[in-house]
């Protein structure tokens, strides 16, 4: 009975219950490119927030969605303006040495590429359009 309780406790402590941006909901409805930094003037942040905005029908047609993760707040959509505390994300956060870093997440929900630097979205929507899911969504629209 103890073992019980004590599961139930961690799996509701686990679960992100109450969390605004538990990533579950998106899983298998959207990719999750998630941008962590120590500042919005960080130059990597700007280089990829810029490139993001300036392409935002591939993104939505990629079903992308962006996170931004600065300490313990996190921004969904760009640019990043309603922060939230997010307990969930912020424990995804990898090891910001150089005060920038991303993952992208599959439909699945499994990390697909993580970088420490910006990357050309020429080089994201290769990584994206190779996926098999990706493939597939083309392929039904008609797309080689």
């Amino acid at each position: 009975m103890r073992n019980l309780l004590l599961w139930l406790v961690l799996s509701f402590v686990f679960t992100g219950f109450g969390c605004a941006q538990d990533l579950r909901p998106l899983r298998w409805e959207n990719r999750v490119l998630l941008l962590f930094t120590d500042s919005l003037m960080h130059p990597q942040y700007q280089k990829m927030e810029e490139a993001l905005l300036k392409e935002e029908e591939a993104v939505e047609a990629r079903k992308l969605v962006v996170y931004t993760i600065m300490g313990k707040k996190v921004s969904r959509g760009l640019p990043a303006e309603s922060w939230q505390d997010d307990l969930p994300l912020r424990e995804a956060s990898q090891n910001l040495r150089k005060g920038f870093g991303l993952e992208l997440i599959g439909l699945d929900g499994g990390v697909k590429y993580r970088s420490t630097s910006a990357v050309s979205l020429q080089e994201l929507w290769s990584l994206i359009d190779g996926m098999p899911m990706r493939r597939a969504e083309l392929k039904n629209q008609g797309c080689p």
